[in-house]
């Protein structure tokens, strides 16, 4: 890891003040978003009806998101980081405007799979410019100001969708966005270097993209039936499903990820893992956490929440707190992260049924300060150490993997749940036995997180060392 005495003020001159702003917004117009959508859902289905398609409006967006970000690099590949942001603003500014217009929930619904595609590009192509326009010194600053922005959207969310619920117009939380992605689509057009679109050395690998969409699909649905042996079916063809994704990619010329993005023999491919890792241990932490907390220590669904936004604050807290950590303290804080956040989740599981409810927000904002202690320095070397002509897919499939483990993760703590009896019966005493389940063997993926970021570090080191100090260029 490069020694480098580059400060926080180094983003915000010259062009980096406009790369900067350019990433960190639209990262924060699609965290928001997802946040929002919580609290004006019922008012949404009370409207145009269709509560047979209430969970319907979430997953369309996730399965899209997904498959945006998995092609965030394809995108920049066959375009620029210009055309490619510019193409991500608008499917996203018409997904909105298509929700903000819908007349019916078919319609919304379409809208929404529109609305995710764009965010999931726009997520992807925010990490290709950390990847293509700052140095590496900068990398770690950067991502954290990346894990800031979900921070804020996790606090600012609920308040501004509930107040467009409250209004009775539910329809402005969608037309918000556009006062926003408008003008850095301007933005963007004029200030991203244009760069020169690459060949495309193959056609568009759909049944790579096709695989992987059925797969998120599957493994989205699980959570809406109630056989327990057709969940295991589900979430367990969604494996096979994503992993052969992997596999034909790994063969391809045009590719979709890095090279050997799941070897453990490579920094990268154990950063994956990491990744992935990372969104099944939030996933599972948070899924049923505001409906537990409601339900098993009767506080409102509003203050279940905000306790569930503690892990996106200690997150956000602590990645901002870290960025400026160097050499050795960047090795201690990776391997320290994890083991914060193991002891979160084994507090969460010992305090999730009986409490006290403090000790409970404690344990979950532990997890997420485990996170944000080294999640971008991870992420910085990971990008860091793709192989030349991979740092683009390198950097786009981190919100790819992050987003497929999240969503494996609520599988799983579904089919924990539902094996503990809580598809069949929503009593006290079953619901109690079914959070201390899902909480216990929730402790298995930060545990071997943890195990993994000490051989990532391991690897780090064998790596060669640079030597000197990075100088940042600013441009004025």
């Amino acid at each position: 890891m490069a020694r480098s005495s580059a400060a926080w003020s180094a983003l915000f001159r010259g062009r980096y003040l406009v790369y900067t702003l350019l990433l960190t917004l639209s990262i924060g117009v699609h965290a928001l978003g997802m946040h929002m959508l919580a609290t004006v859902l019922p008012s949404i289905v009370a409207d145009l009806g269709g509560a047979t398609f209430y969970a319907w409006a979430t997953l369309l967006y996730t399965i899209a998101s997904i498959i945006g970000t998995v092609c965030g690099g394809l995108v920049t590949a066959r375009l620029d980081l210009r055309r490619g942001y510019l193409v991500g603003a608008l499917v996203f500014l018409g997904g909105s405007v298509g929700c903000a217009m819908a007349p019916h929930i078919a319609v919304l619904l379409l809208a929404r799979t529109l609305q995710g595609l764009g965010s999931g590009l726009l997520v992807a192509i925010a990490y290709n410019m950390v990847s293509e326009l700052y140095a590496d010194v900068l990398r770690a600053r950067v991502l954290s100001a990346i894990s800031g922005m979900w921070g804020v959207a996790a606090l600012l969310g609920p308040l501004v969708g509930g107040m467009f619920a409250a209004s009775g117009w539910w329809r402005g939380a969608f037309w918000v966005t556009t006062p926003v992605l408008l003008p850095l689509s301007i933005l963007a057009w004029y200030t991203l270097p244009p760069g020169e679109s690459r060949k495309a050395s193959g056609p568009i690998p759909l049944l790579r993209l096709a695989l992987l969409g059925i797969g998120v699909l599957s493994v989205a649905t699980s959570g809406q039936v109630l056989s327990l042996v057709l969940r295991l079916v589900l979430v367990s063809g969604a494996a096979v499903l994503v992993g052969w994704a992997f596999y034909r990619d790994g063969r391809a010329t045009n590719r979709l990820f890095p090279s050997q993005p799941l070897s453990l023999n490579t920094s990268v491919g154990t950063a994956s893992w990491i990744f992935l890792l990372f969104g099944i241990t939030t996933s599972q932490a948070t899924v049923f956490l505001p409906w537990l907390v409601h339900v098993l220590y009767d506080v409102s669904l509003l203050e279940a929440g905000y306790i569930t936004a503690l892990l996106s604050i200690a997150w956000t807290i602590t990645a901002l707190y870290s960025a400026s950590l160097l050499d050795r303290q960047v090795r201690v804080g990776i391997v320290l992260g994890p083991l914060v956040m193991v002891g979160g989740g084994v507090g969460l599981a010992a305090s999730i049924a009986h409490g006290p409810l403090p000790l409970l927000g404690l344990c979950v904002a532990l997890i997420g300060a485990g996170i944000g202690v080294c999640f971008a320095h991870i992420s910085s070397w990971s990008i860091a150490a793709a192989r030349p002509g991979d740092s683009i897919l390198t950097a786009s499939s981190i919100p790819t993997i992050q987003s497929l483990g999240i969503a494996f993760g609520a599988a799983i703590a579904g089919l924990v749940a539902n094996t503990a009896g809580l598809a069949t019966d929503i009593s006290l005493t079953t619901i109690t036995a079914a959070a201390t389940w899902v909480y216990r063997l929730g402790i298995i993926a930060p545990s071997i997180l943890a195990v993994l970021a000490w051989r990532l570090v391991w690897l780090q080191q064998r790596r060669p060392r640079r030597t000197g100090i990075q100088n940042v260029r600013a441009e004025y």
